[in-house]
């Protein structure tokens, strides 16, 4: 027995096969013909069937969670607007002529009261508002500041923690209009909404809008743009650091441009950036991960009993162990790839599913969850020069509760944040001051806002610079310049330190400058130059088989028929890249080969995509090339 939706009716006549009977309607069950319209589109655009987008438009299970009492939050009034953010405003309600806007302000600037006056007017209509964040640890923050000026009733909320009850009860909210407001991450951009006035997309820039590891593989932004069509609603995109694609349509006039350049108050300035040459720190005898004035500046902090944020984008305590002797690394049989050495963890799972409890210590696969204990010597020369290299967020607690052994330290990263609630719990609780110091991952660099925080470090500045992909220096410019952002947000002044074994590079010293506009003109002259996006559309086709020889063969199989089969206008405005190994070639057993597609006219991705065949992965508009 399968659920099933009703599109049309047709008549027995029509059909060459007896039809089986439906064994029962669930009332209430139904799609509006906004979503049914916006499925259609979705399907034909990202290369996917129209079942795979129904279902994220529906509830996998029909059944609703006991009512909650909602929770009693005095109110308070909206903050009153600076000018430029009453400018604003006031251009998004007047235009009549646009509904996609990009307002680009710097960290702090006060982009979310704007939000806030946004969403009370389309209240005002009756209309219902949509705020998509992305990341769940980000949830929490906002629906605390949404309680504050709306009714809790009014707020809906979407994501992937709630139990298939809690989701039901949510989505059924929204469908008989009790949430005038709903929030949640990317799939929250298909709920069941009756009257859509705004789609708000905060911190816009961010990869994880992209939907990449499943089907279909869609982009929060170009289904938010048609959904906004579809209900003649306004979309708000906002961000520190927006997506250098999004920016240039403000240049098209294809999205209207409004800025924020300062901090909401004047006392908030943008906080001075220290470079750190750790090539000088290693001269000096320093082996530690801190530099010499990042420890000073953290005793300070300490000392003064006000908080930290320490950033490093690797999780574990060593990212790979080698040999010294015969320079083997020791790797996933699953992945070929690194594994990380991960330290206090509790009763891990061997891949027999045995779980061994004396071992405190374990290496771990971060794609396919492969665990082994770590070897006393080498497996492939058997010496016992085994050495441990690298940073991951273990490493860097670890460190520094030696050297402030009895300051209260959180780690915010995949393996802290497992279980339900943990974003919530850690946020709040550094926001109470529980703790001085927070270690994390790119998670605490996505629109936190917490007044308290003193000093940002970045442990190492240049971790992903050197990956060969288009967005490289795009997405590290967002990182440092995100991430530094969270300090100088409170009454007192911030510091932030970058540690760099590359202190010239352009990408570093711009993000220490906040300089968004310097980096913006030098990455669209090389994508320009190089024709990528936006000047191109991009198609990846993904290959995976657990034969390497057998990837290799269907992948070189279906690039000769591109050559042969598509016409000559076709390739004079199509590049294809590949055959080729992906850059993380083997990844749970399967060997991964694709074909990169760039398309200057988007009329040619039908005649593309027909000779590709069902065993192949489409990513249309890939966000990364490896």
């Amino acid at each position: 027995k399968i659920k099933g939706i009703i599109d049309q009716y047709l008549s027995k006549k029509k059909l060459d096969f007896k039809p089986k009977k439906i064994l029962k309607i669930y009332k209430g069950q139904t799609l509006t013909s906004v979503q049914i319209n916006l499925a259609k589109w979705i399907a034909n655009y990202y290369y996917a069937s129209l079942g795979q987008i129904i279902k994220l438009m529906l509830p996998s299970r029909i059944k609703q969670r006991a009512k909650q009492t909602s929770p009693q939050i005095k109110k308070i009034a909206f903050p009153k607007l600076t000018q430029a953010q009453e400018k604003i405003f006031q251009t998004i309600c007047d235009n009549k002529s646009s509904n996609s806007f990009l307002i680009h302000g710097v960290t702090g600037s006060g982009k979310t009261e704007i939000y806030l006056r946004l969403i009370n007017e389309q209240i005002k209509q009756n209309k219902q508002s949509i705020i998509l964040v992305p990341e769940i640890s980000l949830t929490p923050q906002t629906i605390n500041c949404l309680t504050q000026h709306f009714d809790y009733e009014q707020i809906a909320i979407l994501h992937s923690r709630l139990t298939q009850g809690e989701k039901y009860t949510q989505w059924k909210k929204i469908k008989n209009q009790q949430a005038q407001i709903i929030i949640g991450p990317r799939s929250a951009v298909f709920a069941p909404i009756q009257n859509l006035g705004l789609v708000i997309i905060d911190e816009e820039h961010d990869s994880s809008y992209k939907q990449y590891d499943q089907k279909p593989r869609y982009h929060t932004h170009t289904i938010a743009y048609k959904l906004t069509q579809f209900h003649k609603a306004k979309l708000i995109l906002g961000s520190a650091t927006p997506d250098v694609k999004t920016y240039y349509q403000t240049e098209q006039k294809k999205c209207t441009l409004l800025e924020l350049p300062k901090r909401y108050t004047a006392q908030q300035k943008m906080p001075p950036v220290k470079i750190i040459d750790m090539r000088e720190e290693f001269k000096k005898k320093n082996f530690s991960v801190f530099s010499e004035k990042l420890q000073k500046e953290l005793t300070q902090v300490i000392q003064n009993n006000r908080q930290a944020l320490l950033f490093i984008n690797r999780r574990g305590t060593s990212t790979f162990i080698m040999c010294r002797d015969c320079g083997y690394v020791l790797e996933c049989p699953n992945c070929e790839i690194p594994l990380t050495y991960h330290t206090n963890i509790q009763y891990p799972t061997l891949p027999t599913g045995r779980q061994v409890s004396n071992i405190s210590n374990i290496l771990r696969c971060h794609h396919c969850n492969h665990q082994s204990a770590p070897p006393v010597n080498c497996p492939k020369c058997h010496s016992h020069a085994i050495k441990f290299f690298g940073t991951g967020t273990q490493k860097v607690e670890t460190e520094l509760q030696k050297l402030h052994e009895n300051v209260k330290i959180f780690r915010m990263d995949s393996d802290t944040t497992r279980t339900k609630n943990a974003h919530a719990k850690i946020y709040n609780d550094f926001r109470l001051k529980k703790a001085n110091i927070l270690i994390g991952t790119q998670m605490i660099t996505k629109g936190w806002d917490l007044p308290g925080i003193d000093l940002i470090g970045v442990i190492s500045a240049d971790v992903g610079l050197n990956l060969p992909d288009y967005r490289t220096q795009e997405k590290t410019f967002q990182l440092l310049t995100q991430v530094a952002g969270r300090t100088g947000r409170g009454n007192k002044p911030g510091k932030v330190i970058f540690q760099t074994y590359n202190p010239d590079n352009f990408i570093i010293k711009a993000a220490a400058k906040h300089g968004y506009k310097k980096f913006y003109q030098n990455e669209i002259k090389q994508r320009k130059e190089f024709n990528y996006p936006p000047f191109c559309k991009l198609i990846k086709l993904i290959y995976k088989h657990h034969d390497h020889n057998h990837a290799q063969h269907e992948a070189e199989k279906l690039s000769k028929e591109l050559r042969t089969k598509l016409t000559s206008d076709i390739w004079r405005l199509t590049t294809m890249l590949g055959p080729a190994p992906a850059f993380f070639s083997k990844i749970r057993g399967r060997y991964i080969w694709q074909i990169i597609i760039k398309l200057n006219n988007l009329e040619f991705k039908k005649d593309i995509l027909k000779l590709v065949p069902n065993d192949w992965i489409v990513d249309i508009d890939p966000e990364s090339l490896l």
